[in-house]
């Protein structure tokens, strides 16, 4: 079994949904991009070489094996041909505002999405300014105790 160090909990914070408009909102779903990351992969995707991080599990395994923190998910493999519904799933998550408001105009720097196919909660971190993110799945315990507000 992987190493899980403990992870920082964020402050209890309302969602941007209550903090920011419709427009607002949807004005930071505009141009927001899914470019994804090596270490959340375990198979070539978006042009990306897969490059798992040591330890790395999928959360299939992560959940039979009751890890709370594990130290890195792999994305499932469904997504490595579904580029354009991996963006829009995230432009949803802006526009709906399951993220921690910065201030109106200001991406997110994590954002959080539910799949609509499977019960998995995805954190998204911006890491390439100004628009794009990476993603990975949340384990049950993550989703529970490590999120700032609870996501519908």
């Amino acid at each position: 079994m992987a190493f899980t160090r403990p992870r920082p909990r964020p402050p209890k914070a309302p969602p941007a949904l209550e903090v920011l408009n419709d427009d607002e909102r949807k004005a930071l779903g505009k141009g927001a991009e899914y470019v994804g990351s090596p270490h959340h992969t375990d198979i070539p995707k978006f042009g990306l070489k897969a490059s798992p991080r040591t330890g790395a599990t999928d959360i299939v395994q992560a959940e039979a094996d009751k890890l709370k923190n594990p130290l890195c998910l792999v994305c499932p493999r469904k997504w490595a041909r579904r580029h354009d519904e991996v963006t829009k799933l995230l432009r949803k998550a802006l526009c709906a505002g399951t993220y921690v408001s910065e201030g109106p105009g200001v991406m997110p720097s994590r954002l959080w999405v539910r799949d609509p196919e499977e019960d998995i909660v995805y954190e998204a971190k911006l890491c390439e300014p100004p628009k794009g993110y990476k993603a990975y799945p949340l384990t049950s315990y993550q989703v529970a105790n490590n999120l700032p507000f609870p996501l519908p």
